[in-house]
């Protein structure tokens, strides 16, 4: 819960959180930015399948006034440490690195130290909205300021498109309803009859619909693919699906799993994995798999309840776990890798996350987050 208020805060973004940094120290960090998928590389490589990059902080190793940033796997067993001087970043020794204040790498674009210039990045710049109340036969798909946190009203009158898996629809901003809690945007299709063929088979309670400005498809092209719907007979990975997963992740036992679904185009199929706990801890993790290799992930590791092999930290069941698996409502190919569009739930809420690919890694860069639980 702390984590995902803390991430919902932040994202209050575009600026204010930077009020307190320099543009020097803007510039710094997206260096690092620019590089992310350089780091992630390298530091994977290093012990391929086996250790990911999970955490990262920055430190001034060599005490010049400059931090250099550096990643860790999940054990904190291996470093890895990168410097910028002013004009690219490279690889330095991690020999001098203490115990640092270690943030997810997956919350890397959140966290707060790296909200640099978000205009320069493809998506960023656009602040994708998610509907998080829909009415598919009323027309009407509205975003609650309690969910987005933060959006410049002179910025919405360019949201006139929605995105739901490949299709693309004109909109138009309907209604503005603002109380003393939250701004409501609701938005209508200009063409109402693009929602049969827009969110065919799928219910309201089934789809979260992405509103971006016109702009955005510049930079972002919708793919096609077929999914799991909630209410629908979960497809578990199969043996061989197992195997390959299993065999990336060092044979780590599977759990559960989750076909979550299928992108012809790019030849990727996505699910969730649940392992057996191991350690203390149970790994899930989001799995890319691609001709045959699993090609991206996006790990998480969960602490065990002391004592307990059946409940985690939080009191849940291992079997109860796939409650958290991801739906995913877009993706987008781009220049700068393949993005995800998701909703998955927290135990106390609802996320609506964007997920980029950086080599063999997911990286969440936007996530909007929907409290559910009383006041």
């Amino acid at each position: 819960m702390k984590r995902t208020l803390i991430s919902a805060l932040l994202l209050m973004a575009f600026g204010p959180i930077w009020a307190q940094h320099s543009e020097q120290e803007k510039t710094y960090f997206d260096a690092f930015n620019a590089e992310l998928g350089m780091m992630i590389e390298i530091f994977d490589h290093e012990l391929p399948c086996q250790r990911f990059a999970y955490y990262f902080d920055y430190a001034d190793i060599d005490g010049d006034g400059r931090l250099e940033m550096v990643l860790t796997d999940f054990p904190k067993e291996y470093k890895s440490a990168f410097k910028y001087d002013g004009k690219s970043v490279y690889q330095v020794s991690a020999d001098n690195v203490g115990d640092l204040d270690w943030k997810e790498l997956k919350w890397y674009f959140t966290s707060g130290d790296t909200e640099g210039h978000p205009e320069k990045d493809i998506t960023l710049k656009h602040r994708p909205l998610f509907g998080d109340d829909i009415d598919i036969a009323a027309n009407r798909f509205s975003a609650s300021s309690e969910v987005w946190t933060y959006v410049s009203p002179n910025a919405i009158k360019s949201y006139d498109r929605m995105i739901f898996k490949p299709h693309i629809g004109e909109v138009k901003l309907a209604k503005t309803k603002t109380t003393n809690k939250e701004v409501v945007y609701s938005f209508a299709l200009i063409n109402p009859a693009m929602t049969k063929k827009m969110f065919r088979g799928y219910a309201s309670t089934q789809a979260a619909p992405v509103i971006v400005p016109k702009a955005f498809l510049e930079t972002h092209t919708p793919l096609q693919y077929s999914r799991w719907l909630f209410g629908e007979k979960e497809i578990k990975a199969n043996r061989d699906v197992k195997q390959i997963i299993q065999a990336y992740f060092g044979e780590r036992e599977i759990y559960d799993s989750r076909w979550l679904a299928s992108c012809e185009i790019n030849e990727r199929t996505f699910y969730y994995v649940v392992f057996k706990p191991q350690d203390g801890y149970v790994l899930t993790s989001l799995v890319c798999i691609a001709e045959g290799d699993v090609v991206s992930v996006c790990n998480d590791w969960v602490p065990m309840a002391p004592g307990d092999d059946d409940m985690n930290a939080s009191g849940e069941m291992v079997e109860d776990m796939l409650f958290h698996a991801p739906q995913i409502m877009a993706m987008m190919a781009t220049e700068n890798g393949l993005e995800l569009y998701t909703r998955w739930n927290s135990l106390e809420g609802i996320h609506y996350t964007i997920m980029r690919e950086y080599i063999d890694q997911f990286v969440i860069l936007q996530d909007d987050y929907q409290y559910l639980m009383a006041y």
